[in-house]
């Protein structure tokens, strides 16, 4: 007979790290102590980083300043504390030449944070009596006994029983370029970036599909570890990502409330409309004291060259504090999301989503400066492709196809090629065999606007009928059509706050399932070996 743990976290990555940490900190705030069991499924050596934080080339920026990254909700300057305690060492070793709230440091970096994050808080749950876990290994399906009262987590190992389950399992790969699985010279990643610089040959013509975040770190990356072949980044907008100001908005920036959000619905059958959002966020910049500059906030025509010079010139000089005001959205847009009819979310996919990623997404004047100076040594290019991007595999490499601003089609031959274009959150697509288990036993349903359909107060499953399995929670991306924004991890850390409070109640309230504190068969007890 399986033993029953009381939680199980799905996923040990960054938004699992968070969640897991302020649990712990919840029950020591609360003054419970207990004999309680959790267990995190994660297969990688670490509990922490997960793939976006992992070891990796110092490259890798983070797009949120140091000042702003924290596993914790309620101390979001947690991040830098921690490198500040490190020393010079830590600097050293990334490169770093300058640190404040305002730097954007390496990713890698903040996955060493993770990484004492999950140490402290195991020694922490030791202490309330809370026996912590890694089980090395993958989750491959959930089955629920006939009465709910346990989740049955399937792996290749055996089955494990929780009495409550929050899954955490991060990015889908992208589901874009299936065709191209398994062709010679095809990354569907660029990620570690430190395998693509070493496998890309150094003189190679390389073709990058996408100019988002993810293809900028592809680029840097080749470039910085002496790549001298010719890079084409190509998309079907050509934009790039907007460019994060380096200058302070000369007054804070008030975040809207999610009851000031509320405020805006008209009537209950129009919900709330785009029009009424976009009017207070007109009213937010206003009040900033900074005019509304469409060329600014729209982005700076279609040559990707010229657009990225004056991004530049604008972000080291001008405060930008439409981007602040769209950041500030962070504290709680899931509630603008919930509002929205699926009339103006439809409108918002079909007229406004493209632009609002790219111009959302910023990336660091850092990084901006090098692809500007790649761009200017013609180095890297930068193309539009228009709706009817194509890449086939042609001799010993790829052909992409695509079409010129005047209508004129292109070809172009490289010797690689990586998919830059992103995660993937469409679980219908998916071929994950948690997510296909979850939807093929109808414990979850895909939302049509990505992840699972969740109840939007607990972040609970639901069934196919509508109703809430209580002990299913979602967190991270595959929440992404309950809540729009789960790509942030300050968005995921106050999510991951809200649920480790109704856990934590749940875990006082609720008698453990089982007697003891051995460890689990086939468990990695990381806590005992971190505290010793």
């Amino acid at each position: 007979m399986e033993e029953i743990v009381d939680l199980a976290i799905v996923g040990g990555g960054s938004t699992a790290t968070s969640f897991l940490a302020q649990l712990i900190e919840t029950l020591d705030k609360s003054g419970i102590h207990g004999s309680r069991r959790i267990v995190v499924f994660e297969p990688l050596p670490d509990v922490g980083p997960g793939e976006p934080y992992a070891e990796d080339l110092p490259t890798n920026l983070l797009n949120i300043p140091a000042g702003k990254m924290s596993a914790y909700a309620g101390d979001r300057g947690h991040f830098l504390k921690w490198v500040e305690s490190q020393g010079d060492a830590i600097l050293q070793k990334y490169g770093v030449n300058h640190l404040d709230a305002g730097t954007f440091l390496p990713r890698p970096m903040f996955g060493e944070y993770l990484k004492e994050v999950w140490q402290d808080l195991c020694a922490n749950a030791k202490i309330l009596g809370v026996n912590v876990q890694q089980v090395a290994v993958r989750v491959d399906g959930i089955a629920l006994s006939p009465e709910n009262s346990c989740v049955h987590l399937e792996t290749r190992k055996g089955v494990y029983g929780a009495s409550r389950v929050v899954l955490c399992n991060g990015n889908l790969p992208s589901a874009s370029y299936t065709d191209l699985q398994g062709c010679k010279g095809y990354f569907n990643s660029p990620y570690p970036v430190t395998k693509l610089a070493a496998l890309v040959e150094r003189e190679a013509s390389v073709g990058i599909i996408g100019t988002s975040l993810s293809a900028i770190d592809a680029i840097v990356a080749l470039v910085e570890s002496g790549h001298a072949g010719p890079l084409l980044s190509v998309s079907r907008s050509g934009r790039l990502p907007s460019v994060r100001s380096a200058v302070a908005p000369s007054t804070p920036i008030v975040p809207p409330t999610a009851e000031e959000i509320a405020s805006l619905v008209q009537s209950e059958d129009r919900g709330l409309t785009l029009e009424a959002l976009f009017s207070l966020l007109s009213e937010r910049l206003t009040a900033s004291g900074d005019a509304l500059d469409w060329t600014d906030v729209l982005g700076y025509g279609s040559d990707p060259q010229t657009a990225l010079e004056r991004e530049i010139d604008a972000s080291s000089t001008l405060p930008r504090n439409w981007q602040s005001i769209a950041i500030s959205l962070n504290d709680s847009i899931e509630h603008a999301w919930r509002l929205m009819p699926d009339s103006e979310k439809r409108s918002f996919y079909a007229k406004w989503r493209s632009l609002w990623m790219t111009r959302r997404a910023t990336f660091p004047l850092t990084n901006a400066l090098k692809i500007k100076q790649y761009l200017n040594e013609d180095r890297l290019q930068i193309q539009a492709g228009s709706n009817d991007l194509a890449i086939q595999p042609a001799g010993d490499g790829f052909e992409i196809t695509f079409s010129g601003a005047n209508g004129s089609r292109h070809r172009r031959h490289v010797d690689y090629i990586v998919n830059a274009t992103g995660m993937s959150t469409n679980v219908a697509a998916s071929n994950d065999p948690l997510v296909q288990s979850l939807l093929k036993r109808e414990i979850a349903s895909a939302n049509p606007y990505g992840g699972f359909n969740l109840d939007f107060d607990t972040g609970c499953l639901l069934y196919t009928d509508g109703s809430v399995i209580r002990n299913i929670s979602v967190l991270g991306s595959l929440a992404v059509g309950t809540y729009f924004w789960t790509m942030s991890l300050d968005v995921n850390a106050r999510l991951a706050l809200d649920q480790a409070k109704r856990i934590a109640n749940e875990l006082t309230t609720c008698a453990p399932p089982h007697a003891g504190s051995e460890p689990l068969p086939n468990a990695t007890n990381l806590c005992a070996s971190n505290i010793a």
